[in-house]
């Protein structure tokens, strides 16, 4: 590039204002300021040659803005051995083989902490209650505020999370309703389902206790009723319950729920 390219360049960058570019104008301002006289014979060849010029110059400041910093997107990818990366925030996420997440860059440093996967990946996520940390795959999603976890999407009709401490919530991509699954817990989506399934509880849970991390009131009646092959139903469905349970005595559970919750719970055949 010449130096009358380089001025060029760097005049229209400098004035460039989105949908207010006008090449004819600005070639007129910069030879004008610039002092640039067209030769005899040649005036219509050289106001051609920096038409073209001006267009080649507004096409690249378009694909640079297109790619400028503010919409880039940073992605992390393993290919034969599973790779470590440390997160803008200091968490930390290990890329399974041929998986990868990514992020926008200026996003998860500002404004949210949200990563896209593809494949597989654990999660060792820094805590922060003011900016929850979410997962989004193919079919499912998870949302945290600081825990770990692993996520894998590597089957096409398949997600899965296995909770290694704190808490999650899996739910599938674009449904309101999820599950929250504590530590030694893990659920799965199989492609065409609303709602995730429990696959695994803790080894506490199966020998006959129960635990419940803002439950939803119906889902911990489905659940009791489930274990004591009775159907259970309440006046109330707005409700949540935080509890945990011994499964020795299912009308003392009802009496504490009851209590707590300031419902009424009966049984029905």
């Amino acid at each position: 590039m010449n130096e009358l390219e380089e001025k060029c360049l760097r005049f229209v960058l400098r004035h460039y204002q989105k949908n207010k570019l006008d090449t004819r104008q600005a070639l007129k301002v910069f030879k004008e300021k610039h002092g640039v006289v067209g030769r005899a014979g040649g005036k219509n060849r050289y106001f051609l040659t920096l038409s073209g010029l001006a267009a080649v110059i507004l096409l690249a400041f378009i694909v640079w803005q297109g790619m400028s910093p503010e919409k880039q997107w940073t992605e992390l990818a393993a290919y034969e051995h599973a790779v470590k990366y440390q997160l803008p925030d200091s968490s930390v996420v290990t890329v399974y083989p041929y998986s990868s997440i990514c992020f926008r860059t200026k996003d998860y440093a500002k404004v949210c902490r949200e990563v896209k996967l593809t494949g597989k990946a654990d999660f060792r996520i820094k805590r922060d209650c003011t900016r929850p940390f979410k997962v989004i795959g193919k079919l499912a999603e998870v949302q945290v505020l600081g825990t770990c976890f692993v996520m894998d999407e590597s089957r096409a009709d398949t997600a899965w999370v296995q909770v290694e401490s704190g808490k999650v919530r899996f739910s599938v991509l674009g449904q309101s309703e999820g599950v929250e699954l504590l530590a030694g817990m893990e659920a799965q989506v199989v492609k065409g389902q609303h709602v995730p399934q429990i696959v695994r509880r803790p080894d506490s849970v199966k020998k006959g206790s129960f635990v419940f991390e803002n439950t939803p009131l119906p889902k911990v009646l489905a659940e009791l009723s489930r274990y004591y092959g009775v159907k259970l139903v309440a006046d109330r469905t707005d409700k949540r319950l935080t509890a945990s349970f011994d499964a020795h005595s299912l009308d003392e559970i009802i009496e504490i729920i009851e209590k707590v919750l300031k419902v009424h719970i009966k049984k029905q055949v």
